[in-house]
């Protein structure tokens, strides 16, 4: 018995839903030896049955998921006694996928057996479905992944909400305290993996956003200030000038020169006026 949704191949990029169905299979049922060009996971709902790639035999049970890899050449067989019936879904993948995908050819993941079974509810849809098993796959790819981070995941996280919240007030404390990390280790940490402080890595990244400011979208220095997390334009001036050796007055002087005198105010009036003018 076998349920297969047939679904559009959308060609996207990070996750792309090729494949998805159910079966319950018949004592030894088999398939294979086979390759395929995108991912393959099967879980196993219930009974048992074999997994054989590169001439090694995995036996797999129910609540476990057996990893068929792009381009491999796999075999797979129900049980004679207690033939499996499973939930599998194909996909190709231009994003790193958790580890246990890559390292393991069984995983265990009864936890996972929710999302399978409402991944067949995309045949309920009609226009929808890729998008639908996308969303499934990630939010797979989110169990997989739990409870297997490292020390450069803490340190990548910091940097996002860092890179995200520039504009704000900021504690390096409270960022080491969101992450449950001691404020010295998380310090250390962070200098191994990016060379800088997380303090200084903050600095840098604000500097780099006033000068974008500045100079690409015209803000002033008292404006590029107040948008980089500086309270005030002293503070920013005496951070900026430490950073560049020069103020920032200075920068836009020697960088935009028309802007420094106001000229970008004066053409915006003037494009303004023009709009305005009767033709």
């Amino acid at each position: 018995m076998e349920k297969t949704i047939f679904l559009t191949n959308r060609h996207w990029k990070e996750i792309n839903p090729v494949d998805c169905g159910w079966e319950k299979c018949s004592p030894r049922h088999s398939f294979g030896p086979a390759t395929r060009f995108y991912w393959l996971l099967h879980y196993v709902v219930q009974g048992s049955g074999i997994l054989k790639s590169d001439e090694t035999v995995y036996p797999v049970r129910a609540g476990q998921i057996f990893v068929i890899r792009p381009f491999e050449r796999t075999y797979y067989e129900a049980d004679a006694q207690t033939p499996w019936e499973y939930i599998w879904v194909g996909f190709t993948a231009g994003i790193d996928l958790p580890e246990c995908l890559c390292r393991e050819r069984v995983v265990s993941a009864s936890r996972c057996g929710r999302i399978f079974s409402s991944m067949l509810e995309a045949e309920e849809m009609r226009d929808g479905r890729e998008l639908y098993l996308c969303g499934k796959i990630y939010q797979l790819m989110a169990q997989l992944s739990e409870g297997q981070g490292s020390e450069g995941d803490y340190v990548e996280q910091a940097k996002t909400y860092l890179e995200s919240n520039y504009m704000r007030e900021l504690s390096i404390l409270e960022l080491a305290e969101k992450l449950n990390l001691n404020r010295s280790y998380f310090s250390t940490l962070f200098r191994q993996k990016t060379g800088k402080s997380p303090q200084q890595y903050l600095t840098d990244y604000r500097m780099k956003k006033a000068c974008q400011l500045m100079t690409e979208h015209h803000y002033t220095p008292g404006e590029a200030a107040l948008s980089t997390g500086y309270p005030d334009i002293f503070s920013f001036s005496r951070m900026f000038k430490r950073q560049f050796g020069i103020s920032p007055r200075g920068y836009l002087e020697r960088l935009c020169p028309d802007q420094a005198r106001g000229a970008p105010a004066e053409q915006t009036r003037r494009s303004a006026s023009a709009v305005n003018r009767d033709p």
